[in-house]
């Protein structure tokens, strides 16, 4: 398994990338919940999706 050693991202950028994120990540929150689930299932859901999804991008297995 290769390890990862770091990851190098730009505070500046980052911060960018919150502000354009968290406004559809708050309705996508909001939506769900109203579909019926509880806030702790759409925020562990969310957790997991995005896990995979930096798994896939750094190259190291996920667990499921």
């Amino acid at each position: 398994m290769e390890e990862l050693h770091s990851i190098t991202v730009s505070d500046e950028r980052l911060e960018d990338c919150r502000d354009v994120i968290e406004p559809d990540l708050q309705d996508l929150i909001r939506t769900t919940i109203a579909s019926g689930f509880s806030a702790e299932e759409v925020l562990i859901a969310i957790s997991e999706l995005v896990a995979e999804d930096f798994a896939a991008v750094v190259k190291v297995p996920s667990v499921h």
